[in-house]
């Protein structure tokens, strides 16, 4: 894309934002360090001696708001702009803050005064036995003026063991702005134009969050630069439910500081408020930069050249709404006039991740053509993308294909996975035989189980319940979430219920608050949750009463950690195990017995919009609940319990958004109480602990 700014807009904006004389103060025994433009207090870095330092608040250019926040109820181990990683080593610098993980070499002015000022601090990471892992030293530059701060990061990590940053969705560099529950508008958006969580986990080589601000008429933003002597830049991107941003290369693997050495990182932070203009913005990034934003077409990975394309959809999905002909138009033109492979999977990668959910579209002219050549090149993973996409187009030749590829016993585990999800994308018919087999297939069966929900028979709600006794907990647990999805499959599963077929106790709550959705008051009344009683407090008294510290020093961690995964783990990550539907547990709050008990109980009280349990009705029949992880105008994508499904939105009937969060209620009620204590000594707990037998 071509970016032209008239001479006459460049000198305006030159005349704007010149720099205004900034000066330093350092409070050497808190370790404060403010930054003043004449009378006022621009930023604050806080720099304790043993606690990880961080920068708030840093207020608008104007002096109108502070855009950053202080510990937010939400996570309380984030404020402001701050540096933590979640995996050092295996040591969770990221959710802890305190003493026995940080402790500070220094902190120092650089440049004190002028156009623009420098500080610096330095700190060490301990590992368990208080010795450094990792020496971090932050050095900073910030200029000034009425309409944008300025501020340039450079990050560096000298390892004094050989460290690994342990691949995580989140780590590394954090901003938390300040948002609340139902009363801030704001929205992230990064280089791409991707927005709030269609931008998570996507690389960008800038990203922007914007809100409403305290005591303004208009938004605050805060923009972060990638730097492309970064490694993996441009880098993917954490972005929560709360619009709390952060680039994080463990999201791509694990990365290694080998003993003695030092790696760098860079990054630019520009404050400014009112309405973002994109392009003004990308400008600015190739000012940083140094690169035009048109040559960030490939980036240079240790293994090989990867375009970037098939690193961040965003670009492509943004076409595709915009002018979804001539976006594939452009791509398949470019795969035709390639011969590098890496470059054609990248495309064909591309292609169908913006063509999710798709089915029976019409191929371009070339399209017959353009395969043939392709396959010629005898390139497996090729050959992989050209079979789906074939499917996408309606050829039968290439469902037959896959149809064998799910019954060959000889085939790879994954490839038979893919072929199985290929096929129900496109409505295959006739997969039942195939799925009744898949069933005695330990490597498949969940997978098989799940697919009676997109591809429904009139026998499979009695041959699911057949298998139930036979099955794993994994297996019969997927049963029963499969069973939750159709109106005939509940009423099986009611009925398997009042029978004794299936025990009350092996029905989660969030299952059963489904079933209640979908058969109604009679369910409900037999089989729902308990309404919790009306006085919150006596409630969370009485559980606190129960949960007394005599209790939970005799109660066994172990036991609880299996009442965890029985209720919990199918939402939320702990110690790196679990489903990804809830926020995680491992750095919250979790030896607060109030704060666990309020989360627990009253989950829906203070709920983030990306956690609101969202329900959809299909119009084959379906009832899908979960939270919405990606939507553009052609498909929604619903992370349901165990499983991500993509509906296009010409399959949806309706659509219900509810104030409660996909975390029902009650889950306390369900439980005996030597099980709430064990439950709660586990929650508590700062490492894993073995699984109760």
């Amino acid at each position: 894309m071509t970016r032209l700014l008239s001479p006459l807009f460049l000198a305006i904006s030159t005349f704007l934002v010149a720099a205004d004389d900034l000066h330093l103060k350092h409070a050497s025994e808190t370790g404060i360090i403010t930054v003043h433009r004449g009378d006022s207090t621009i930023l604050t870095q806080v720099a304790a001696p043993t606690t990880r330092p961080y920068l708030h608040p840093i207020i608008a250019p104007d002096g109108k708001g502070a855009l950053t926040e202080f510990s937010p109820g939400h996570h309380k181990h984030q404020t402001g702009l701050y540096w933590g990683f979640t995996r050092v080593n295996g040591r969770d610098y990221f959710h802890n803050l305190q003493s026995d993980y940080w402790k500070r070499n220094s902190a120092k002015i650089l440049e004190q005064s002028g156009s623009s000022v420098s500080w610096q601090t330095s700190y060490d990471l301990l590992d368990a036995k208080g010795q450094a892992v990792l020496t971090q030293t932050q050095t900073w530059i910030m200029s000034s003026s009425d309409e944008e701060h300025t501020l340039d990061l450079t990050w560096q990590g000298t390892a004094m063991v050989d460290v690994t940053i342990g691949k995580w969705k989140y780590g590394g560099l954090f901003l938390r702005m300040p948002w609340h529950k139902g009363k801030t508008m704001g929205e992230v958006v990064n280089s791409a134009l991707q927005k709030n969580n269609q931008a998570e986990g996507k690389r960008a080589v800038w990203v922007d969050v914007g809100m409403d601000i305290e005591g303004r008429d208009d938004w605050g933003h805060i923009s972060i630069f990638d730097h492309p002597k970064n490694s993996d830049f441009p880098q993917p991107w954490r972005v929560d439910g709360q619009l709390g941003i952060g680039p994080s290369r463990a999201i791509l693997g694990d990365w290694k500081i080998p003993k003695g050495q030092t790696e760098t990182i860079r990054h630019r932070f520009v404050i400014h408020t009112g309405k973002l203009d994109p392009k003004v913005l990308t400008k600015k990034w190739e000012d940083y930069s140094k690169i035009p934003y048109r040559d960030v077409t490939f980036i240079s990975s240790p293994a090989k050249p990867v375009p970037l394309i098939d690193l961040n959809q965003a670009r492509l999905e943004n076409i595709v709404e915009m002018d979804r002909e001539k976006a594939f138009s452009l791509l398949f033109t470019q795969l035709a006039v390639t011969d590098n492979p890496e470059i054609q999977k990248a495309l064909l990668k591309g292609i169908l991740l913006g063509l999710d959910g798709q089915r029976n579209l019409i191929p371009p002219a070339t399209w017959l053509e353009l395969r043939a050549k392709l396959l010629d090149q005898n390139n497996p993973e090729l050959t992989k993308y050209l079979e789906q996409l074939s499917q996408i187009f309606g050829d039968k030749e290439a469902a037959r294909r896959a149809l064998a590829t799910l019954k060959n016993e000889d085939a790879s585990i994954s490839d038979r996975k893919q072929a199985l999800a290929s096929l129900l994308t496109q409505r295959h018919k006739g997969l039942a035989p195939t799925l009744k087999s898949l069933l005695n297939e330990p490597a498949l069966r969940i997978d098989a189980i799940r697919a009676f929900t997109s591809a429904p028979t009139p026998d499979a709600a009695d041959l699911l319940l057949n298998h139930y006794p036979t099955f794993k907990p994994d297996a019969q647990r997927a049963i029963i979430e499969t069973l939750a999805t159709r109106t005939t499959y509940a009423e099986a599963l009611h009925a398997a219920l009042k029978e004794k077929k299936i025990s009350r106790e092996a029905l989660p709550a969030y299952i059963t608050r489904s079933l209640s959705l979908i058969l109604g008051p009679n369910f409900a009344k037999e089989f729902g949750l308990q309404k919790l009683p009306a006085d919150k407090e006596a409630e969370i008294a009485k559980y606190k009463a129960l949960a007394a510290p005599t209790a939970l020093a005799r109660a066994d961690a172990s036991s609880g950690r299996k009442v965890y995964q029985t209720i919990c783990s199918a939402c939320h990550v702990m110690y790196g195990e679990g489903g990804k539907i809830g926020p995680e547990l491992t750095g919250s709050n979790r030896a607060d017995l109030n704060y666990l008990l309020l989360n627990i109980l009253y989950p829906s009280d203070d709920i983030a919009d990306s956690y609101k349990m969202v329900t959809i009705a299909t119009k084959d029949g379906r009832t899908l609940a979960g939270n919405v992880s990606e939507e553009d105008k052609q498909k929604v994508v619903l992370n349901m319990i165990g499983q991500k499904i993509t509906i296009p939105k010409s399959d949806i009937k309706s659509r219900a958004i509810s104030d409660f969060s996909m975390m029902p209620a009650g889950l306390l009620q369900t439980l005996k109480n030597d099980e709430v204590v064990a439950l709660f000594k586990y929650m508590q707990t700062k490492q894993q602990v073995p699984l109760s037998k």
